[in-house]
Order: C-alpha cells, then sequence, then structure tokens
C-alpha cells in the first residue's frame, strides 16, 4: 500500500485520537491504543524512513501515558485489595494455609486429649479464677454467662485490641524461622481446647460448639491467617530461591504483612459479634428461644460459608488468574 493511501484511509482516526484530550470510555481508550499499535508496525515496516513512523510513534506513547493514568485513576485500592491483592496471595499460598489449618486443629486436639487424661490440666492452663466462674456458670444455669459479664462496648474494646496484639504478636513471631508463630499458635489452640473441655465435660459440647463458634469462626480463622502470615515470613528467609536471601525476606515481609492487614477485618467483625451477640445463647441451646436460635443460626451458618467459600474456594480461582510473574509484580510492587 502507497503511504499515501494508508494516510487517507487512517488519518480521520488518528486526528480524533490526537483531539480527545480525555475520552471517558478507558475500554475505546484500549482499543484505540491497540489499533494505533497495529499502525506503528505497519509504518515501520513499509516505511521505516517516513516522518509518518516518527508522527504515530509520539501518538501511540501519549496515548499509552492516558490509558496508564487514567486506569491508574479509576482503580479503587479498597475493592482491589479484597478482590485482587488478598485472595491471591491466600490461593497462591494455599498449601500454607492447609498446613496452618491443620496445626491450630492438631493443637486443639491436643488440649482435649490433655483435659481428659489430666484431671488439673484445665486448671492449669485457664487458671483457678476463671475455671471456677465458668462452673459457677454452669450451675447456675447461664454456661455462657462469661459472654454477659460487662458493658458492650467496653467488652468490644476489650476483646479487639486484645486480638489484634495477639495477631500481631504470632504473625512478628515468625521471623524467628517461622517456628515463634508455630509455638503462639500452640499455645492458643490448647488454651482453646482446654476452654472447649470444660463443656464437654458437662454434657454442654454441642452448646459450646454453637455458641462459640458464634464468633469463633472469625476469630480462629484470624489465627490460622496469623499463623499462616508467621510462617511465611520465617519461609522467606529459609527458602529464598533465586533471590538474595535478604530481597526475598523483604518480599516475604511484604506478603506477609498484606495477609496480617487482611486479618483485621475478621477480628473486628468477631469481636462485634462475641460482645453483642454472642451473650444471646448464654444459657444454652435448651433454654434459648427458638426465634434466638433461628437468629444465632443464621449468625453461625453465615460466618461459614464466608470463611469457607472466600479462604478455600475463591482466592484458589482468583490466584489462578495470575501467572507467576503478574503475582510477583502485583504484590510486591
Amino acid at each position: 500500500m502507497r503511504e499515501s493511501t494508508f494516510i487517507h484511509r487512517n488519518k480521520d482516526k488518528w486526528e480524533r485520537i490526537e483531539n480527545d484530550p480525555d475520552p471517558t470510555e478507558t475500554d475505546l481508550l484500549a482499543e484505540d491504543f491497540v489499533s494505533l499499535l497495529n499502525d506503528v508496525s505497519y509504518s515501520k515496516t513499509h516505511y521505516p524512513h517516513s516522518n509518518l513512523t516518527v508522527y504515530l510513534n509520539k501518538l501511540a506513547s501519549r496515548l499509552y501515558n492516558r490509558l496508564y493514568f487514567k486506569s491508574k485513576n479509576e482503580r479503587n485500592p479498597f475493592k482491589e485489595f479484597w478482590v485482587e491483592d488478598f485472595p491471591s496471595i491466600i490461593g497462591k499460598n494455599i498449601k500454607v494455609l492447609y498446613i496452618a489449618s491443620g496445626l491450630f486443629l492438631l493443637f486443639l486436639s491436643l488440649g482435649l486429649a490433655c483435659a481428659y487424661l489430666e484431671p488439673s490440666f484445665i486448671q492449669g492452663i485457664m487458671g483457678e479464677e476463671y475455671l471456677s466462674m465458668t462452673q459457677d456458670n454452669i450451675a447456675n444455669g447461664k454456661p455462657f454467662g462469661v459472654y454477659n459479664d460487662e458493658s458492650k462496648m467496653k467488652m468490644f474494646v476489650r476483646i479487639f485490641s486484645n486480638n489484634v496484639f495477639v495477631g500481631l504478636l504470632i504473625f512478628t513471631m515468625g521471623i524467628f524461622l517461622g517456628l515463634g508463630s508455630i509455638y503462639l499458635t500452640l499455645k492458643n489452640g490448647v488454651m482453646i481446647g482446654a476452654f472447649f473441655a470444660i463443656f464437654i465435660q458437662n454434657s454442654l459440647g454441642i452448646d459450646a460448639f454453637f455458641v462459640i463458634m458464634l464468633h469463633g469462626t472469625f476469630e480462629l480463622m484470624g489465627l490460622v491467617l496469623e499463623c499462616m502470615a508467621g510462617m511465611l515470613l520465617g519461609m522467606s528467609f529459609l527458602f529464598p530461591g533465586t533471590l538474595k536471601r535478604k530481597q526475598a525476606f523483604v518480599n516475604g515481609l511484604k506478603m506477609s504483612s498484606k495477609i496480617y492487614l487482611g486479618t483485621l477485618p475478621f477480628t473486628f467483625l468477631a469481636a462485634v459479634i462475641e460482645s453483642f451477640v454472642t451473650y444471646l445463647g448464654q444459657e444454652g441451646l435448651a433454654k434459648t428461644s427458638p426465634f434466638l436460635i433461628a437468629f444465632l443460626s443464621i449468625v453461625l451458618l453465615g460466618s461459614w460459608i464466608i470463611v469457607i467459600w472466600y479462604f478455600f474456594f475463591f482466592s484458589r480461582k482468583k490466584a489462578s488468574s495470575y501467572t507467576d510473574q503478574s503475582f510477583f509484580e502485583k504484590v510486591y510492587a
């Protein structure tokens, strides 16, 4: 094709691109950019020394900058974190999540087993005062009365601040090759197992699971994720791969920090439920009204659906949409 013919066919498009400083449609902008790249390629092939090639190169460069900054300004960082960054990190490291979950369940089972094998174990773990209070609550017909012992807002602040601190400690202890995080998960898992054992020994195992897991679903998932973050932090130092150990550790710190930040809303929700909802089941299933049981069942079931779907299904689907290179650029940028 002669150069003049090529110019005549595309002149209107080039003028429109050049004279439209701020197109409203990003998709149209992207289409124009792809079309312009084809024109640049054709011009370079057939008219390599022409001023037309220089002009099209400059126009393509300007259009790229407009497309890049427009896309960047249209991003919603909050949405991008929850829909892209956080789930893709979880999905790419799903095996570590499985390991952290398995370790927690193992430690919880260990707490239950020790409580049965050694009668004084619960008192040693929970403390004599807390054990006596719980036993008194059971005797008084309010086995879960501990969730109704103080003002709701005061309880919320105490629980949320404590869980944030504990979670941060579990995560940061991963600096000790991940072993610190595993050790703290062991302590918490055994303690929770001992706590459940109190109710199981009083034939309130099902009640305990139902009531405690109202807030425990989010709270314990947060604990598992914090353990996962700490393990990844330690693994980044132990297994740097092709990177220098320092750079691998910095990358691991960035990734694990995002996991910890992702736990905070779940920690918040757990504190809200524990402070304002869990106490509704303080008398156990037998004495709680059917209406309240229905309401609490919705809360419990909803929590489980969110946790299972988001962390074990959606995260894997999201991770599969990224190549290793694109994931690396997104997470470590």
